[in-house]
C-alpha cells in the first residue's frame, strides 16, 4: 500500500517556513544595522578594544596616535538602548542611548549594507569610522593618564566612541584633580585641560636642584658667574681670584612655566658670600672686600625622565 507524500511535504513546508521566519527575525535583530551597532557597543561595554577595532568600517589612520585604543582606556558605558534605525538611501542612521558614568548620552552611527553571509544573513560596516579624539593639556607636564593609561598631552589622541575618559596626572612630583572627558560624537575632538599642583616631594626636589645649581655657580672664580643669579661689579683692579660661598640656600615657590613640562621656581632667603682683594687704581692701596648677596632668584626647572628635576636657567630677581 503506497503512503501519500502529503504529510511529509507539509512537514517540509513547515520547516522551510520556520527557517525562513528565523532568518527574517535574525536579519531584523542580530544581523540588522542596529544589531551590528549594538554588538560594537557591547564590545566597548566589555572593555574589549580588539573586538571593537575588528568591526567592519573601523579605520584607524596610521598617522594618528592610537595610545588610547586599548582595553585599559575603555570604560563607563552601560545601559545600552536602541532609539531608532532609519534607512537613508544606501545607509542606515542608527541612534543609541546609553549611560556614561551615570550620565545619559546619545550617539548617532551611520552604517551601510555590505552583502550577506551564507547568502542568508545581512552584513554591515560603519560608513563613518566610530572614532573620536580627545586633546588634553596639562599645565606643568607633558603627560597625563586616561582611565589609568599613560598618554602624551597637547595633541589629539584617537579614542573609540562613545566613551568616558577620566583624565588626571598623579606622580611623586605632581597631582591634579581628575576631569571626565565624554567622547560621544563620532569624528569630534573633545578638549580638556588639567592643572598640575606640585607635591611636597617636588618642592623638596626643586630646592635640592637649586642648591646643586648654586653650588656649581660658586665654583666659578669670577665676579659674574655665567648663567648664575648673582654677581659683583668692581671698578678697581681685582687681585687674585674672587671666592664665592653659598651661605644659605633659598626656599622655593613653584608655578607652571610657559613651556611644556617646565616650572618656575621663585626662591627666597638664599645668601651667597663673596671675598676678594681689590687694588685701587687711584693710589695703589689694597683692601679686602667681604659681602653678601641675596640669591633667591627665579629658576626655570624641567621635569625629565624618571621625575628628575633640572635647573635650565636662573635669573636674579629685580
Amino acid at each position: 500500500m503506497n503512503r501519500s507524500p502529503l504529510p511529509w511535504l507539509v512537514v517540509f513546508a513547515l520547516l522551510v517556513a520556520g527557517f525562513g521566519a528565523t532568518v527574517l527575525a535574525l536579519n531584523n535583530d542580530v544581523y540588522s544595522a542596529h544589531g551590528f551597532v549594538r554588538s560594537y557597543l557591547q564590545a566597548l561595554e566589555r572593555k574589549d578594544a580588539d573586538e571593537a577595532l575588528a568591526f567592519a568600517g573601523v579605520v584607524v589612520p596610521e598617522s594618528e596616535a592610537a595610545t588610547l585604543l586599548v582595553d585599559g582606556a575603555l570604560g563607563g558605558i552601560g545601559d545600552i538602548r536602541l532609539l531608532s534605525d532609519v534607512e537613508d538611501g544606501a545607509e542606515h542612521i542608527v541612534r543609541f542611548a546609553y549611560t556614561l558614568d551615570n550620565d545619559e548620552e546619545i550617539t548617532e552611527f551611520r552604517v551601510r549594507h555590505t552583502g550577506t553571509r551564507f547568502g542568508l544573513f545581512s552584513t554591515w560596516a560603519f560608513a563613518e569610522s566610530p572614532l573620536a579624539r580627545i586633546e588634553v593639556s596639562v599645565a606643568g607636564d607633558s603627560r597625563f593618564t586616561a582611565n589609568g593609561v599613560d598618554a602624551a598631552a597637547g595633541s589629539p589622541l584617537l579614542v573609540l566612541a562613545p566613551g568616558a575618559y577620566v583624565v588626571d596626572r598623579d606622580t611623586d612630583l605632581l597631582t591634579t584633580a581628575a576631569v571626565t572627558v565624554a567622547a560621544t560624537s563620532i569624528g569630534d575632538t573633545e578638549v580638556a585641560g588639567i592643572f598640575a599642583m606640585p607635591t611636597d616631594t617636588f618642592t623638596a626636589e626643586a630646592e635640592d636642584a637649586v642648591a646643586a645649581f648654586l653650588d656649581e655657580c660658586a665654583t666659578q672664580q669670577v665676579l659674574k658667574p655665567t648663567g648664575c643669579p648673582f654677581g659683583y661689579t668692581e671698578a678697581n683692579r681685582v687681585e687674585g681670584a674672587p671666592r664665592w660661598t653659598v651661605e644659605s640656600y633659598p626656599t622655593v615657590a613653584l608655578a607652571p612655566a610657559d613651556t611644556t613640562a617646565t616650572w618656575r621656581a621663585t626662591g627666597s632667603g638664599g645668601v651667597v658670600g663673596l671675598e676678594l682683594t681689590v687694588k685701587s687704581l687711584f693710589d695703589g692701596s689694597t683692601r679686602r672686600v667681604s659681602t653678601d648677596q641675596d640669591v633667591g632668584g627665579s629658576y626655570l626647572l624641567a621635569i625629565g625622565t624618571g621625575d628628575t628635576v633640572t635647573v635650565l636657567e636662573a635669573t636674579a630677581l629685580p
